[in-house]
């Protein structure tokens, strides 16, 4: 299983056994207004999304704090031609929605895949127009408006790897602080035909060492 570790937070590939607490926290009112399907999932719809996504375009991980499990981060339908794919975020504990993790769980991903697999150059995101808080969330690490989505509902951002070396360097920097100066990055798991031949590589890499 794919783990991802920096900065207190571990990032765990999702398994199916999660996936009733994920609908759990997707439907619930506070995370389905900021999203673009604000329909009641069932329990069968989670169940077909899940083996949709159980392969290796999709990285779905349960945030977790101390074990506990408190969200789902994501970077979805990447783009082997392009070289990236659509990141996303929620917190489905709602007393964690103002800390500072899911801030810290957004730098872990992306330190990994910009800076330790060197998977990609270029981050994706959809964002809400009505959501002002995410917008300004993703502007502080660097994300670029490229365009309106069809319907005017939402928009797409862009984060290229200068402009987070840019602005991200800073979030990182008081991250490193708040967890007594470590920055450390652990990248765990055993290679799988779910993941990319670029994470096999490197995950290959890591049990050789």
């Amino acid at each position: 299983m794919l783990k991802i570790k920096q900065y207190g937070v571990e990032l765990t590939r999702l398994q199916f056994e999660d996936i009733e607490l994920v609908r759990f926290w997707r439907n619930q009112d506070f995370v389905v207004k900021n999203m673009n399907y604000q329909k009641k999932i069932s329990k069968i719809e989670q169940e077909n999304w899940f083996h949709s996504i159980n392969n290796k375009f999709n990285y779905y991980f349960i945030i977790k704090l101390n074990n506990k499990k408190i969200g789902v981060i994501n970077s979805k339908n990447y783009n082997t031609k392009l070289a990236y794919g659509e990141g996303g975020i929620f917190i489905g504990e709602k007393d964690y929605l103002n800390s500072t993790i899911p801030t810290f769980a957004t730098l872990c991903l992306l330190n990994a895949v910009f800076f330790e697999i060197k998977l990609t150059t270029i981050s994706r995101i959809k964002i809400m127009n009505s959501n002002k808080a995410s917008i300004d969330y993703n502007k502080l690490l660097g994300y670029k408006i490229l365009e309106n989505t069809d319907d005017g509902m939402s928009s797409y951002y862009e984060l290229t790897l200068e402009n987070y070396k840019l602005y991200g360097s800073k979030l990182n920097h008081a991250a490193k602080i708040a967890n007594n100066n470590n920055d450390l990055i652990e990248i765990s798991g055993e290679p799988s035909d779910i993941n990319l031949p670029e994470i096999n590589f490197y995950l290959k890499n890591q049990i050789c060492q």
